[in-house]
């Protein structure tokens, strides 16, 4: 089992459910086994350097989270690997999507766009789903002006051939 693997299942151990989550899985476990509460983990190997970790797809999570009663949460860790296994040093706790400030996201290319976290975590529990989506729409926005200037600078460096 590999390193996020035994971290997903210890974190949904602690939370009484099993990790049944597979590469199409929205979370990697279910909150009190609700089909619609899934958990993200999101681990962090403290001696290594992880740039801008992908958190979800930004069109993924605007499918889900337009169903209605839809819910996802995630969970930060961050652990050590020493020659006894993992040590996990630090949880955030169940953590809804909405209550994560945009100040620690940022939506980059891949696809219709991919939510990552380029800062520190931060939360914010006044933070409410409207909130978070319309954050989402200034990123999104922000995205698109980064793509616009890409294509330009593109059109730019082609337009002899």
């Amino acid at each position: 089992m590999d390193d996020y693997r035994s971290i997903e299942v210890e974190i949904a151990k602690r939370h009484n459910a099993s990790a049944k989550g597979t590469r199409k899985s929205l979370g990697d476990f279910l909150l009190n086994d609700d089909i619609k509460k899934p958990v993200n983990v999101k681990s962090n190997n403290l001696a290594k350097n992880n740039y801008s970790p992908n958190i979800i797809s930004a069109k993924r999570l605007i499918k889900w989270m337009q169903q209605d009663g839809n819910e996802l949460y995630f969970i930060f860790v961050d652990y050590n690997k020493n020659p006894n296994g993992l040590q996990i040093v630090k949880d955030s706790g169940l953590i809804a999507i909405e209550h994560i400030s945009w100040d620690c996201l940022t939506i980059e290319a891949q696809g219709w766009g991919v939510i990552q976290m380029p800062r520190p975590l931060k939360i914010d529990l006044n933070q409410d789903k409207k909130a978070f989506f319309k954050g989402m729409r200034t990123a999104y926005e922000k995205y698109m002006a980064k793509e616009t200037r890409k294509m330009e600078l593109i059109r730019e460096m082609i337009k002899d051939f």
